[in-house]
Formats: C-alpha cells, sequence, structure tokens
C-alpha cells in the first residue's frame, strides 16, 4: 500500500509542472481571443491574473499593454509597454506603441540628453535580453575552457599560439557578457522606475501634504524614484526635477 502511495506521489509530482504548464497556455490563448474580439477589459483582466500567476514575458506585458490602450487607459498601457521593454530593449513593435502612448499624456518632459558614451554602453547593452548575454557568456567561457586543452595538448607550437588569442578573446568577451547579464538583471530587479498613476499630483519641496507645491505631474509621466520616506518617495523626472509625492500616485514598472 505504501508502495502505490509513494507511485502516485511520484506521478503527481511529475504531472504537476505539465498540467499547470498546460493552464497558463489556455489562459494565454483565452486572453488572447478576448482581445481579438474586442473585449478589452476583459482580455486585461485575463492578462493581469497571469501576471500574478507568475508567468510573465514581454509578449504577455505587451498585450496587456495594447488592451489598455485600447480602452484610452494611457497610464497604464505606458506602464506595461515599459515593463515589456525592459524584458525585450530591442523590441521594436513595443519602442513605438510606448511612443504612441506618450505622445497622449500631458506632461511634455524633455530629457537631459546623455554623453554620447553612456548612450553607446546602453545600445550595446540593449542588443540581446538578460537570459541571453547569460547563454552567451556561459557559452564563450566554455569555448575558452575548450581552447585551453588545445593550449596545453596541442602537438604544434602554432596551434598552440592560435588557440592561446583566441582563448583569451573569448574569456575577455565571456567576462564582458557576463557583467552586462548582470547589469541587466539589477536592472530588471531594481525597480526604481515608476509612472505616476494619479490623475494629477502635486510633487513638494518635501515629504509632507504641508510642503510647498513645486510643480505639478500627469498620469502616465515616468519618474525615477531616489528616496522612500514613510508613504512619500522623492522622485526625479527626465528632466532633473526632483521633489516628493505620495507613494500611491506612482507604479512601480
Amino acid at each position: 500500500m505504501n508502495t502505490i502511495k509513494t507511485l502516485i506521489a511520484i506521478f503527481c509530482a511529475a504531472t504537476l509542472p505539465l498540467l499547470t504548464c498546460a493552464q497558463a497556455d489556455t489562459a494565454w490563448q483565452k486572453a488572447n481571443a478576448l482581445y481579438a474580439e474586442g473585449k478589452y477589459a476583459e482580455a486585461s483582466e485575463a492578462y493581469l491574473q497571469l501576471e500574478k500567476s507568475g508567468k510573465v514575458s514581454s509578449a504577455l506585458f505587451y498585450n496587456a499593454g495594447n488592451a489598455f490602450y485600447k480602452q484610452g487607459e494611457v497610464a497604464k498601457a505606458i506602464l506595461y509597454y515599459e515593463r515589456a521593454l525592459r524584458l525585450a530593449p530591442d523590441d521594436e513593435d513595443v519602442r513605438y506603441n510606448l511612443e504612441l502612448a506618450n505622445l497622449q499624456i500631458v506632461d511634455k518632459i524633455e530629457p537631459i540628453p546623455q554623453f554620447f558614451v553612456v548612450t553607446w554602453i546602453q545600445s550595446f547593452c540593449n542588443i540581446f535580453d538578460v537570459d541571453t548575454w547569460g547563454v552567451v557568456g556561459v557559452a564563450l567561457f566554455a569555448a575558452t575552457l575548450m581552447l585551453a586543452l588545445i593550449v596545453l595538448f596541442g602537438r604544434t607550437p602554432r596551434r598552440k599560439k592560435v588557440a592561446f588569442a583566441t582563448a583569451v578573446a573569448c574569456l575577455s568577451m565571456s567576462i564582458v557578457a557576463t557583467f552586462v547579464a548582470m547589469r541587466e538583471k539589477r536592472h530588471l530587479n531594481s525597480h526604481l522606475e515608476a509612472i505616476v498613476y494619479a490623475p494629477v499630483t502635486s510633487v513638494k519641496a518635501s515629504p509632507d501634504a504641508g510642503g510647498v507645491d513645486l510643480f505639478v505631474l500627469h498620469e502616465g509621466t515616468k519618474v525615477e524614484r531616489l528616496e522612500t520616506i514613510g508613504s512619500w518617495e522623492k522622485i526625479k523626472t527626465a528632466d532633473g526635477n526632483q521633489g516628493w509625492l505620495p507613494t500611491t500616485a506612482i507604479e512601480n514598472i
């Protein structure tokens, strides 16, 4: 009897992930079907349920953004386009729809121009997503080890020299790829950027309701989170202006 119970437990443990994946696929297809039928509110709710279940992806966030955009909920659309872009920084469709949504927000903030080196580094990091950078780093390190064997046991000096030079290049590129993967992973987990969700909110000079009003922000504007004190967030806009607003006024990307 105990043997049968053990076998049943093993079978259930083995099939549970398959059932979970099948359920997620069904929920994904249902959400997409609702969107195709023009039931955008129901589709967005279905996408949010998938997000809560942990089945996140750039495609999920992108489709959720589209569903919110169709409903005229621009701030939510921008939030989910931004989340999609964090996972797929080179996705042109996401970038296009994000730019389209940003045209509809009230605050037209001109960002401070970045030094060209910073722009170049960011463009380089955006060539692949974080998982791909990790795979590239591991693959190059494996190639380095294989080349090291040729250096140690190669039969001709010429082959050893070529293998050594190639191994050094592979190791260097592996270090770069691994560094980029770690950098992008930290960025994904940092949640230092947010979208203003309140229709309109006053940015204060201090973290309290009685603070002096510095300027006003409207929903959909992207800000950088600098500091948290109680229920207040110190934020910075793309043009460098800083101030405090309630935590409830923003949603983390």
